[in-house]
């Protein structure tokens, strides 16, 4: 085999390995192999060649990954199969461009550099893919650690972002460790990063209690799409919302969660639904966290989450501040090509303004709505303005039983872990559950099952650093990298 080949096989091994050790395959310590893989790969390797070799490890990770994008293009949104095919690909390729883009700045820095270096830019690049032309911040490296909650032990002081560089740089050390010439470099570098590592769990502010342990039920309807888009099947599909709410109150729950769009009505405009849910938490003695529509100015529709008390519906709502691109918003770049969302009943949400709790009986919580999970800046924001419990509500049916439903809890895990807060998840078709403070779901209910997710959740009040300081210590990372390249390539020079 020649050594292009060899090189293009390792990166293509690195891209794979990161695919694999995601949540739905879940083999998390082959996140240790994907430094030194990619490194490997770009052995002798400069300019475009180096951009290429790490584009092409990217592409394998990301079409791996959301390979379960096909089925929400396909299936969801009338796309033929070889076009909903083709934009998989496309999606993969404009995600690589991260990678290509690490992998060329890495190759700036001597050799022996390599081994952090290009952990710092892989994280520096999983940092920036919330902005154009990626907007989309999934699949952090840190979401392999959900598989094992001890590794998330820095996450209240590192952010999940400094969970994703430890990882990477214990990678790249366990690599080095094994080429003789880096092999002292890896034995410095392996113990700084599992001293850092330990030095950040220790520090990391514990839970602290704000309240008793609240009663809470998570609905999961299991409703698929298909059946919910037909018109004849509106009334079962209530009837199973409000059987399964009468069972988790009976059950002892004081507040129930219902995921996203549970019930096709809309509680601002349906007087006599909103009657309906208002006298069910009045006579129950429960509060409710229900997800639909919500009206704004001319035109303005919103994504919206009602928190109802056993006093009546609270007068205020939050509106989905991060929406989907391609389902619940278009960016102009591409409205000539795709002239329609994939969202079957709204073509176009408004983003929300304002990032402000709801009530509960745990005291505030901080909401976010299926995909939002995603951005740790919301959470944080709801926790300094004084969240003491989060919850997320979805709708995960568009994926199917794919790694998809597994990788959105993943993120769910994150912000839990990130925020020192217990955190309830409910999804229409899974998977719904209760995750703590420490990132451990503590309860659960699998994709495809009908039923209700129960656990004791307890107000928090401490404010981790993650919260409080999340954006620095991002911007932390980013300068860390942004040195090192530059020293690295006067030093090469």
């Amino acid at each position: 085999m020649s050594n292009a080949w060899a090189r293009r096989g390792r990166a293509v091994g690195a891209g794979l390995a990161m695919a694999l050790a995601l949540p739905g395959p879940g083999w998390f310590p082959l996140v240790l192999l994907v430094p030194g893989l990619l490194r490997r790969s770009l052995a002798g390797a400069r300019g475009w060649g180096a951009f290429r070799t790490g584009w092409l490890a990217g592409f394998a990770q990301w079409v791996v990954a959301v390979a379960w994008v096909y089925i929400v293009l396909h299936r969801y949104g009338r796309l033929a199969a070889p076009l909903a095919l083709l934009a998989v690909g496309v999606m993969a390729a404009i995600l690589a461009l991260g990678w290509g883009l690490a992998a060329w700045l890495t190759t700036l820095t001597p050799e022996r550099w390599r081994p952090w270096s290009l952990p710092l830019a892989l994280t520096s690049f999983e940092l920036v893919q919330h902005l154009p032309p990626w907007i989309f911040p999934w699949n952090p490296a840190a979401a392999v650690a959900t598989a094992w909650p001890a590794l998330l032990a820095p996450a209240p002081l590192v952010t999940a972002a400094g969970v994703s560089l430890l990882l990477y740089l214990a990678g790249g050390a366990l690599d080095a460790l094994l080429d003789r010439p880096l092999r002292r470099i890896g034995a410095v570098q392996l113990a700084a990063t599992l001293a850092a590592f330990a030095i950040a769990a220790l520090a990391a502010p514990p839970f602290r209690s704000a309240g008793p342990p609240v009663p809470v039920a998570a609905l999961q309807p299991n409703v698929p799409l298909e059946v919910r888009w037909d018109a004849e099947n509106l009334a079962e599909i209530e009837a199973g919302v409000w059987r399964l709410t009468a069972k988790a109150a009976a059950g002892g729950a004081r507040w129930i969660v219902w995921p996203e769009s549970a019930i096709p009505r809309n509680v601002e405009s349906d007087g006599a639904y909103r009657a309906r849910i208002e006298r069910t938490a009045r006579t129950e003695g429960i509060w409710l966290l229900v997800g639909s529509i919500g009206h704004g100015g001319a035109d303005e529709y919103f994504n919206s989450v009602h928190a109802v008390t056993p006093a009546g519906l609270v007068p205020w709502r939050y509106d989905k501040v991060h929406l989907v691109p391609f389902g619940e918003y278009l960016p102009l770049a591409v409205r000539w090509v795709l002239p329609h969302a994939l969202v079957r009943e709204v073509g176009s949400f408004t983003p929300g303004r304002h990032e402000l709790p709801l009530p509960s009986p745990a005291g505030p919580v901080g909401v976010a709505v299926c995909y939002e999970v995603a951005y740790p800046t919301l959470y944080a924001s709801e926790v300094r303005n004084g969240a003491t419990v989060l919850a997320t509500i979805t709708n995960d049916g568009w994926y199917g039983d794919s790694a998809a439903p597994r990788q959105h809890l993943a993120l769910a895990v994150l912000r839990a872990a990130e925020n020192r807060r217990f955190l309830v998840r409910a999804a229409n078709t899974g998977i719904s559950a209760v995750i703590d403070p420490a990132g451990r779901v503590t309860a659960r209910l699998g994709f495809g099952r009908q039923g209700l997710v129960r656990a004791d959740v307890v107000p928090g009040d401490v404010v981790t650093p993650a919260a409080a300081h999340g954006r620095a210590i991002r911007l932390g990372i980013l300068g860390c990298a942004a040195a090192a390249i530059l020293w690295g390539a006067r030093r090469r020079a």
